[in-house]
């Protein structure tokens, strides 16, 4: 059997319509690729028939649920929590090892069965696959010191009422803290669909594409989405260490690092971005303009959303214009900005991670 490649199919479409493999198809047709052209033509192997004579063979099972067995957890008591010692396949055929914590020590803890991972795919090993996202430089050095702050590429939190965070910047599935995870896995679907299936597709983890993209999880109790399948995640061990496998994946790194820019960096220095000081709509990027001042808006945006952050820079900034008698707002200290902001946070954690915007080395400098 033949088939032509139509607009829009992939081999990973293909093969699902005619019940084979990628691999299959590749073999078939001695493609050194994944990619396809519109009216290619594609040889379909088929399974031969059985001889009626043939005893009938014995059943074997390939089930996302067996497929996920190649996620080996190993549990130590550490007395008042525990270590999960993760083993997991790479892309290039080696086994790696990590190991995740719950019970952890947060004033956030919700999920006490919950994990925290830090992770091993780290920011400065990958720069060279992201790097030509950032339209500038210094957006690589920003993005840089707000994942010291939060994590690996692939980095888990599973035990705060976000349900289950994945990656550098800690994207949430829960969509009451605006599910930012299932936009970075649609985009890494999207950019590598090939990829996606062998990180998740296989697994019975999927993202299907309604006008607002759900995340999908295979349970033995049927289908769940949403937030029903983040948390099947958080508290399944095999399915947490499938997501920690796929941050290794540049088309993943890619795709959480294109979504940070979108989500965080671009709309927080957006040029038509305004603030209300003292009943008069200024520009921000007038206000807090220096290096420092563009860490501190995007460093609040990722922790409290662009609408909270906008709330605690117009408190800051008012009072610093009141302490200093200013006239021209322009000319406002943003030094002083970030300590008002750190000391008007009840919170010691977010008081402490303010303050070290002023330890970073950030031009404060107007």
């Amino acid at each position: 059997m033949i088939h032509t490649v139509q607009a829009k199919e992939t081999l990973f479409s293909i093969a699902k319509k005619y019940s084979t493999t990628v691999e299959q198809l590749i073999k078939n047709n001695g493609l050194k690729s994944n990619n396809l052209f519109i009216g290619q033509v594609l040889k379909i192997g088929l399974p031969l028939p059985v001889q009626p004579t043939s005893p009938p063979s014995k059943p074997t099972t390939n089930s996302v649920f067996d497929q996920r067995n190649v996620f080996q957890v190993k549990k130590e008591s550490k007395g008042s929590f525990n270590n999960y010692v993760l083993s997991f396949p790479t892309p290039n055929g080696m086994t790696s090892t990590g190991i995740m914590r719950d019970n952890y020590p947060s004033p956030n803890l919700y999920n006490k069965n919950g994990v925290s991972y830090i992770g091993k795919s780290t920011f400065d090993g990958n720069i060279s696959l992201f790097s030509d996202l950032c339209q500038q430089p210094f957006y690589i050095d920003l993005l840089h010191y707000i994942a010291k702050n939060e994590g690996c590429f692939d980095a888990i939190n599973s035990y705060d009422k976000a349900i289950f965070s994945f990656g550098f910047i800690q994207f949430t599935g829960a969509l009451a803290s605006g599910s930012l995870l299932t936009r970075v896995l649609q985009r890494f679907k999207n950019r590598d669909e090939y990829a996606f299936n062998d990180c998740f597709g296989k697994y019975g983890m999927n993202i299907q594409n309604y006008k607002t993209p759900v995340f999908q999880v295979d349970t033995p109790a049927g289908l769940k989405e949403g937030d029903g399948a983040y948390a099947e995640v958080a508290n399944n061990l095999q399915l947490t260490a499938a997501f920690i496998a796929s941050g290794f994946r540049r088309s993943m790194i890619r795709s959480q690092v294109e979504v940070a820019l979108e989500e965080f960096v671009l709309k927080s220095l957006s040029p038509t971005l305004t603030i209300n000081i003292f009943g008069k709509i200024i520009n921000l990027n007038q206000l807090l303009k220096t290096q420092g001042g563009f860490v501190l808006r995007v460093d609040l945006a990722v922790n409290r959303g662009l609408g909270g952050s906008l709330i605690v820079l117009k408190k800051a900034i008012e009072q610093a214009i009141t302490e200093s008698s200013l006239n021209d707002y322009t000319k406002i200290n943003e030094r002083r900005v970030v300590e008002i902001v750190a000391m008007n946070d009840a919170e010691a954690w977010k008081k402490q991670r303010v303050l070290k915007i002023l330890q970073s080395g950030f031009n404060f400098s107007k």
